[in-house]
């Protein structure tokens, strides 16, 4: 298995300039968004992949195609690398979250809304399915495309902590051992 893979959050979308939850909701990327998939394409340029594993999500998947125009590598579509469900949450601003009591962009176990996938499950979710692309494709550069609750729950299960990834800037997630770092890629 590799001891490293890239992460990428999609582009920017409307909802995210609204500060709202999309979770499922499938939101396309705005004209920001597309830019900044197309400046990722830059910064990859450093960093070797050979694969491309997307969400299913419009806003992924569109981030994942534009920067793969300039690398033509292939490309799946991995329904397991979708963003966390919050349940009654989808759609809500910031402000709507304060008013409940809720700590936007701060998901744990003891904020589960109603009808969200549990927090612990989108951990133990993100971290198996990451593990099974490198498991399947070892000896290969994976770059993941998808999104920002994903992506801190598999921070706070590799590395143990809280880390708020900006939208389509790569990530690289390389283990030293036995310990999971990560390198904003810039």
């Amino acid at each position: 298995m590799q001891n490293s893979f890239l992460f990428i959050r999609h582009g920017q979308t409307d909802w995210n300039v609204q500060k709202r939850k999309q979770g499922h909701t499938d939101i396309p990327l705005n004209a920001t968004g597309i830019e900044q998939a197309q400046n990722a394409t830059e910064r990859l340029s450093f960093h070797r992949f050979d694969r491309i594993i997307t969400s299913p999500l419009s806003r992924a998947l569109n981030t994942a195609t534009i920067i793969n125009k300039s690398y033509n590598k292939p490309l799946n579509i991995e329904p397991l690398l979708i963003e966390r469900y919050f349940g009654e949450l989808e759609g809500k601003t910031e402000q709507e979250l304060i008013k409940k009591g809720i700590n936007p962009g701060k998901e744990n176990s003891s904020d589960n809304p109603k009808g969200a996938e549990p927090w612990d499950e989108v951990k133990k979710r993100s971290y198996k399915i990451i593990t099974q692309w490198l498991e399947r494709y070892p000896h290969e550069k994976i770059l993941f495309v998808g999104h920002g609750a994903f992506f801190r729950a598999l921070y706070e299960e590799t590395i143990n902590g809280y880390y708020y990834p900006h939208n389509a800037i790569p990530y690289l997630f390389s283990k030293k051992d036995k310990v999971w770092e990560l390198e904003k890629i810039e």
